[in-house]
């Protein structure tokens, strides 16, 4: 074994060590949230019956806990085991990319550490999909990045597994996948990349399709949409004649439910018979009616996803969904620079411009590892879109995929940069540092 193999070795492991030695009591504490008891519910269910494929969460959590029978201490130890595994393979396939010594090091070393920030690891021991979809995130970049070393059709195989169930942990993950194929998409159109990479184009847009469907068979998006009309749409006046023209049954009842969650005030939007001819216009037309809504107002939506940008990542009060004997691995300060918190409307713009400048380069062609910084940077706009205007509930918990792909890039992009830096620039600094004698 080579010297640096023994020593990323010993990183890896000292990484283990922190990583479990300071979560040990959170394992036997995992924590329950309102939620739990809908995928416990769900798992308890035959594999292939309706009440298990067409309901109103996806089926890979639930499938977790059918794999554990239900036991809560099996599930956390697996989301710990394969977040552990998913940043280990991310770490290395990142690492391996770079010919500079000590930027494999350095690459290796900060990404295991970003998965050690609280916003990113503290899910590990909660009854959720958090930890499942931010884990197969890692996964499925990594899967992508090992591809780019070698076109095997087993890799292809891998890759596409791993994005089947990331769209099926969290629905919004479906969407990513689609935006993915686009860029591919026009990639192969603009001779950027070769044909055979239309099957990556095909096999997302077949995922999101699959999980598209999935949800309007289950009508998911219903609770969601009723969040958002109740919180968003009911109080704005000047919003309400677009929904009107599309056929929205505004009466003094739904009027008085402005203001409210779908499940609030004895469920009014979800179960108040007066409510029912609401209720079957947001079932037959409020998904087209909404996004058509959205489609026409593109300035005035998007503006209001960048308002939000800061607290959705910010997300100050994360750990009350954590468990309660759940410790930090990292000291604060250290987090906000592995984890931007601040000013992101602006670090986007930034990551954005040089993304764009990359493009204009070709810089792939010097790293392929540009390939994949660039389309995780592209897609986080519209990926903070979607989760800001897919649900008014939780945004903070929906968009931490969106935190963990804007950090990744930026970090990408800093290893990146580095490099260009380091080739240009490595002879001259060794000279000073190691003089000829």
């Amino acid at each position: 074994m080579k010297t640096r193999h023994i020593i990323y070795a010993v990183v890896f492991l000292a990484y283990i060590v922190i990583r479990t030695a300071t979560t040990i009591p959170a394992i036997n504490a995992p924590r329950e949230l309102a939620d739990t008891d809908i995928y416990v519910r769900i798992s308890t269910q035959p594999i292939l019956s309706d009440n298990f494929l067409y309901v109103d969460r996806p089926f890979v959590f639930p499938f977790l806990l059918q794999l554990t029978n239900q036991t809560f201490e099996r599930v956390v130890m697996f989301q710990l085991a394969l977040t552990i595994a998913a940043w280990g393979a991310l770490a290395w396939s990142i690492s391996a990319f770079f010919k500079n010594a000590f930027l494999r090091f350095f690459s290796f070393s900060v990404i295991l550490a970003l998965s050690l920030v609280r916003h990113l690891a503290g899910w590990d021991f909660t009854l959720m999909t958090e930890s499942l979809s931010l884990s197969v995130f890692a996964l499925f970049i990594a899967s992508g990045i090992w591809l780019l070393r070698g076109w095997k059709i087993y890799k292809v195989v891998v890759c596409l597994g791993i994005a089947f169930l990331f769209a099926f942990t969290r629905d919004t993950n479906a969407y990513l996948l689609l935006m993915f194929g686009g860029l591919i998409l026009i990639a192969i159109f603009l001779r950027q990349l070769q044909i055979k990479f239309l099957v990556f184009v095909l096999g997302f847009f077949a995922i999101f399709f699959l999980s598209n469907l999935n949800a309007d068979l289950s009508q998911r998006w219903v609770f969601p949409l009723m969040n958002v009309i109740g919180k968003r749409i009911l109080p704005r006046a000047e919003v309400l004649p677009a929904f009107e023209a599309c056929g929205m049954p505004i009466t003094p009842e739904l009027l008085d439910a402005a203001g409210l969650y779908a499940n609030e005030n004895n469920r009014k939007l979800a179960d108040d018979p007066a409510l029912e001819g609401f209720r079957i216009w947001v079932a037959e037309k409020g998904k087209y009616c909404y996004v058509k809504w959205l489609a026409s107002n593109p300035i005035s939506t998007a503006q209001a996803a960048l308002r939000e940008f800061d607290a959705m990542i910010y997300f100050e009060w994360v750990e009350s969904y954590f468990s309660r004997k759940y410790q930090d691995a990292l000291p604060s300060r250290l987090e906000r620079i592995l984890y931007p918190v601040y000013f992101l409307p602006y670090l986007l713009a930034g990551l954005t411009f040089i993304a764009l400048y990359a493009i204009f380069k070709q810089a792939w062609r010097e790293n392929p590892l540009w390939a994949i910084a660039v389309m995780l940077c592209l897609t986080i706009f519209p990926h903070l879109y979607i989760v800001w205007h897919g649900d008014d509930m939780a945004p903070e918990r929906h968009a931490l995929s969106v935190g963990m792909q804007l950090s990744l890039t930026m970090w990408l992009f800093i290893f990146l940069l580095m490099e260009t830096t380091l080739n240009k620039y490595w002879g001259v600094i060794s000279a000073r540092i190691f003089p000829k004698v």
